[in-house]
């Protein structure tokens, strides 16, 4: 008997593995760690529970307080174990085998990865050299190839680009098949394109949010699924009954409970990353083409892209390459921000761009 033949030839997600002082640049995590006092504002709520019982399984209180925070329904909220969790869950829930799903590249490679997992078919629309993609395009390839599910992610990671509200709305309320807006990144877009003022009024529609970018919580892996209460049923039912542990709940909670420690972290980071695009902006070239974002990080376009990201690993800083010619550099502290920058310039000589 073959074991696994389904997923053998499968992309595997291989996150960096990291060496005491690396400049970690690739993650998009936020730069600054939690201050001791929010710190003791997460650990009294943590102690507070009891250790020996397993958590509320629908994480009632986390999900109202985060329905709260969003001014949503907490009937239309399901908190998971990150958004992973909750694309593996859509997929499992929404999905039968063999189905269409519709990605779009550059995205974030989980999505492709979940939809292979449960033997889907995957559909891609490429975007165009400036990092955007064609909305009426994403509307008429879904009808044409009968798309069970559209995913992205908007802003977009990797790119960094958005579309608006309206643009969103023009997909969801074309086309016969559920879509799903990863809104990762959008705390960092100012405009503040969100489609969850959408979610009772579109039943196919699908928000997943984090705790993981601009709230500064990763270690925490907490995410949350918003959609219409008939997609909310089948979530709970696809999901493991005690998914969020009982310390993941105990620190959301406490960090809802502190909104302008939310939105100060939030700010640091917006600060942080237009600071970080300002100074690589100068050492743009013609193969070497830097693009300013909507989240905590920038884009660089390069056929060196490879080669410059073996360059600064070596000099002990990570950042995400993305195949075939994209860099993704999460804005760091400012000291981080200055030696990355000194040794990009280095890694442009040594390539030859500069």
């Amino acid at each position: 008997m073959t074991f696994g033949s389904n997923i053998r030839d499968m992309e595997e997600y291989v996150p960096q593995i990291y060496t005491p002082g690396m400049i970690r640049l690739d993650a998009n995590e936020s730069y600054a760690d939690m201050p001791d006092e929010m710190k003791n504002k997460v650990l009294s709520e943590i102690s507070a529970q009891a250790f020996n019982r397993y958590p509320d399984p629908a994480a009632n209180a986390l999900c109202k307080a985060f329905a709260d925070y969003y001014g949503l329904y907490a009937a239309n909220v399901v908190a998971g174990n990150g958004s992973d969790e909750l694309i593996s869950i859509m997929c499992s829930s929404l999905l039968s085998s063999h189905s269409r799903v519709l990605v779009i590249f550059p995205d974030f490679s989980v999505y492709k990865i979940y939809a292979n997992l449960y033997e889907n078919t995957v559909i891609t629309v490429d975007k165009d050299e400036n990092l955007n993609f064609d909305v009426e395009k994403v509307i008429s390839v879904a009808k044409s190839r009968a798309v069970d599910l559209i995913i992205f992610s908007n802003p977009c990671n990797p790119t960094g680009q958005g579309i608006t509200a309206k643009e969103a709305e023009t997909i969801i309320s074309s086309v016969n098949c559920a879509v799903c807006v990863d809104e990762a990144y959008m705390e960092f877009w100012t405009d503040n394109e969100t489609v969850l003022p959408l979610i009772n009024k579109y039943d196919n529609l699908i928000v997943l949010k984090t705790f993981s970018k601009a709230f500064g919580m990763a270690a925490f892996r907490l995410g949350f699924a918003i959609a219409g209460m008939n997609t909310i049923s089948l979530f709970r039912k696809a999901k493991m009954p005690y998914n969020v542990s009982v310390l993941s709940q105990a620190a959301g909670l406490a960090a809802l409970k502190n909104r302008e420690y939310l939105k100060n972290m939030t700010s640091q980071i917006i600060a942080r990353k237009n600071m970080l695009y300002q100074s690589i902006k100068p050492l743009e070239a013609p193969d070497f083409r830097v693009f300013d974002t909507k989240t905590n990080f920038i884009t660089v376009k390069t056929s060196k892209a490879s080669e410059i990201h073996d360059y600064l690993l070596s000099n002990n800083i990570s950042v995400r390459y993305i195949s075939p010619d994209f860099l993704r550099i999460t804005a760091g502290t400012r000291g981080e921000n200055d030696i990355l920058k000194t040794k990009l310039e280095a890694a442009l000589n040594e390539t030859g761009i500069h």
